[in-house]
Order: C-alpha cells, then structure tokens, then sequence
C-alpha cells in the first residue's frame, strides 16, 4: 500500500491486492455479487479476456479471492507484485489473470495517489472534545479507485473507501470523525 500521510496510527492509501482483483473484475467483466458492494473501477476499463484465461474459472473463483484479499489488507498482508498476493495461491485462474493483466494492473497502481485527508485536524477536534490525547489510536484506510461513493467499514480499525468519497471534505470530514470517535 502506498502512503498519503500517517498521523498517529492511521494510514492510508492504494491497496494494489484488491486493485488487482477488481482490475480483473473488471477487465473480464465478472458478474459477481459480494458484501460490501464495491462499483466498477473509474474510469471504466474495456472490457478484455486474455487468451489463456478462463473467465468461467475466474468468476467462481473471484467471490473467495475478494474476501481473501480484503482479510489481507486488514491483515497488513499486501503483494510487493500482484500476482504474488496470497489469496492467489490456491486460485490459479485468478493467478493466470492476473498474470495477463499485471501490466494494467501495475500501470492502474502506478498513477493512484492517495489523496489528503483531514485526518490531524479531526483528531485534534476529538481531542478537544474528549479533553485529553488521543492514546495508540490506529485505522487503516484502504482507498480504492471506483465509481460512486464508497466508504464501508471491512474491520474494527479498517475502513474501504472510494477515491470519489475521500475527494469530498463534506463527507470525508464527518465520516472519519464517526470511526475515530469509536476507535479513541
């Protein structure tokens, strides 16, 4: 994952394990249905099967490489590559997916800057409010390019959240203040 900022034990940024699966999602255009509800990729990918890739394969294996991959995160467990994430190990469809893909997938990862969050100043309202230091407080924020707005809770201390709904103070501010009230 890459970092925008740590404040305390809060960080957040790309995570490229669930970039990749939804890359493929997308990419294959899998019908799949999973908890939390996670919108197609923005912008929206052409849609492209790889020679070699068996997308029937792909699509059972996508629900179980999703969960997978959002345990990881919440884990700290993340690829350094795509392909090496360990949801793939037993997935080998996936695995070849992504291995045909991994260009997009690395390219997609590349240009995914994590963007500014408020984070310092809704601790420090918090503070101000509870009247003492915030003490060994830790969230996670996996940011993920998709369409809509996105921000679900996967954990206690681990929040994914969507590009459009972290680009936006007016929800961004009150979301975090809301997890970081439970979590102090």
């Amino acid at each position: 994952m890459r970092f925008a900022r740590e404040v305390s034990g809060i960080s957040h940024g790309v995570s490229l394990g669930l970039l990749a699966a939804l890359y493929v999602r997308d990419s294959l255009a899998l019908s799949v249905d999973v908890e939390p509800h996670v919108p197609g990729l923005d912008p929206p990918l052409p849609v492209r099967v790889p020679a070699g890739v068996d997308r029937a394969a792909v699509t059972r294996e996508w629900p179980g490489w999703w969960a997978d991959a959002l345990d990881a995160c919440t884990r700290g467990a993340e690829p350094a590559a795509p392909e090496d994430a360990e949801a793939l190990l037993t997935r080998p469809a996936s695995r070849d997916a992504v291995l045909a893909l991994k260009t997009g997938i690395e390219q997609l990862h590349r240009v995914q800057a994590p963007v500014a969050l408020p984070i310092g100043d809704v601790l420090r309202g918090i503070e101000s409010r509870i009247g003492r230091w915030a003490q060994s407080v830790e969230l996670h924020i996996a940011e993920v390019p998709v369409d809509g707005l996105l921000w679900e809770r996967i954990a206690p201390a681990h929040v994914l959240a969507s590009t459009r709904f972290l680009n936006d103070p007016a929800r961004t501010a009150p979301a975090l203040r809301a997890v970081l009230q439970d979590l102090v």
